[in-house]
Order: C-alpha cells, then structure tokens, then sequence
C-alpha cells in the first residue's frame, strides 16, 4: 500500500494557526522537530504519549466532507501534521510505514476528533471526521519528509 504526502503542517504553539513546509524533519521518539508536540507544550502534553508524535489524514476525507456537507475543511484546518493522497490511513493501524526516504512510523491509533477541533476553526466537523479523522502516530526512526514523498507499509 502506498500514499504520497501532500501537506506538511506544524504549529509552534498550542492553538495556533498551522504553519506549511516543503519540508520537515522527523525526529525519533520525538515528533517532527519546531512541532508543539516535539517541543513538549502541544494541549496534550501535559499527558504526553507517543501517539502525539505526529498525525495524518487523507486527503480525500476533506474532499468527501465537502461533497458531503459543503463545509470546506482545508488542510491546515485539519490540524494534522502530515496531509496524504492516495493511502486509506484506517487500514494502517497497528503497522509500520515509511515516509520519504527513510523515517519510520508506528500506527499507534485512529485520531479521534473533538470539540476543541471545532472551536479553533468555528466550523461544525466533529461529526464528518468521525472514524476518518486520521491517525497519531509515534515516530520510530527520524529523517526528512518531503511533499511528494512517498508513504508505503514496511510490518
């Protein structure tokens, strides 16, 4: 199975507005490096879990949320840091996949989406996201992630 990225946010801060890269740096058992998780001060790392590391979502999920409902969730919106095309992420979990040349990520679990989404973008998706929100993910070997990269299963 394999995938492209296609968006690379992060946000400094928790709350604030998504940041877009060409590029990232992926760092092992860390998180992607400039990143609120990877820095420790993201809304959840007063609980902190390698699921935080970093998340993704497809796509065609924002896509179909528009054909479904008319809202437009952008991809910086999503606030997810990875952004795929062509991959059906729910069918990676609990498997581990490579994203550009050489970083490794373990599917920890399918993101579930919330109110606080909702709050930062005054927009009604909790509901759409359900069971298709993407996935948080822990990042087992570090690297550079490009957009374009590919993304493929490697357990």
């Amino acid at each position: 199975m394999t995938g492209r990225v296609c968006g690379i946010f992060t946000a400094e801060v928790a709350a604030q507005e998504m940041m877009d890269h060409q590029e990232c740096r992926l760092l092992a058992n860390v998180g992607i490096e400039g990143d609120r998780y990877a820095r420790r001060i993201g809304r959840w790392s007063d609980r902190p879990k390698t699921e935080h590391q970093i998340s993704f979502i497809e796509l065609e999920v924002l896509h179909q949320i528009y054909d479904e409902t008319g809202v437009v969730l952008t991809p910086r919106e999503s606030r997810r840091n990875i952004i795929t095309y062509g991959v059906r992420l729910n069918d990676l979990l609990g498997r581990t996949i490579r994203v550009g040349k050489s970083a490794l990520v373990y599917v920890e679990k399918l993101n579930h989406p919330c109110k606080y989404l909702e709050r930062l973008i005054d927009k009604q998706v909790m509901s759409s996201l359900l069971g298709r929100s993407g996935l948080n993910c822990q990042v087992v070997s570090g690297g550079i992630v490009r957009l374009g990269d590919r993304i493929e299963t490697v357990l």
